[in-house]
């Protein structure tokens, strides 16, 4: 088999889908296609019950409980976790997970720096923790098991393009089975342009072996082309990808 990543065609199937977003959170398998709309991502009651349980999800800013939650839902929609609840997984698999990000977490590392401006001696450590864009990666990578890549790339508008051409070389390439990818926002001011609006959307990629007949699709990319191809047609990023129930 040819591995030369400047020819070989990358391609891996997309076996779950979960986000959060101002319109609300969901499943590929239950809710389709995630919309978007200016306003305040929120991660809903029941998903924050679940999370929480024996956790300091609480103790999250909005930044990480959105992405925390989007991977969970992706994770469980896949069919790797029994319950947003659960940790772990039970298959020995070797899980990375790649975030892509406009905002970062730009609000949190205001709001610790206001605290610090108020009185240097009581600057929030419960802030200063989550004043990096990987924080919330961490997060979700004790509670869910995920051992292998584990990264978090800065984008100049939210598309998730570099992390899905990662995804797909790590899946290749590298030592992962299953591959999370996505993107998080949350941005300081509300916009009502696209596609700069908050909240989080998170894919589910794994190895073509062992196709199952409830995989949404492929995905695939030519390192030496932009773009990437859903199914066999032309898809510009992962805001692009729209799945019908299964």
């Amino acid at each position: 088999m040819n591995t030369d990543k400047t020819t070989a065609q990358m391609s891996a199937r997309i076996t779950g889908l979960g986000w959060v977003t101002a319109v609300g959170c969901g499943r590929g398998r239950t809710d389709g296609s995630p919309l978007w709309q200016a306003g305040e991502p929120q991660p809903p009651t029941s998903v924050l019950q679940n999370l929480r349980g024996g956790s300091r999800f609480g103790r999250l800013d909005l930044f990480s409980q959105i992405g925390v939650a989007a991977v969970s839902l992706a994770l469980e929609d896949a069919g790797h976790l029994d319950g947003a609840a659960s940790s772990g997984n039970d298959k020995n698999l070797n899980i990375g997970l790649i975030c892509a990000t406009t905002s970062s977490c730009e609000r949190t590392d205001h709001n610790f720096y206001k605290t610090v401006q108020d009185n240097p001696r009581l600057a929030s450590p419960g802030l200063f923790v989550y004043t990096l864009a990987t924080s919330f990666l961490g997060e979700a990578a004790l509670r869910f098991a995920i051992n292998g890549t584990s990264l978090a790339l800065i984008e100049p508008q939210p598309c998730g393009s570099d992390a899905l051409h990662l995804g797909l070389e790590q899946l290749c390439f590298g030592d992962e089975d299953v591959v999370i990818v996505g993107i998080c926002n949350l941005f300081e001011k509300i916009t009502t342009k696209a596609p700069f609006f908050s909240g989080a959307l998170f894919i589910v990629l794994e190895k073509e072996q062992d196709e199952r007949t409830s995989d949404y699709a492929t995905i695939s990319c030519n390192p030496k082309e932009s773009g990437f191809y859903y199914n066999k047609q032309a898809c510009a990023d992962i805001l692009s990808i729209k799945v019908h129930h299964i």
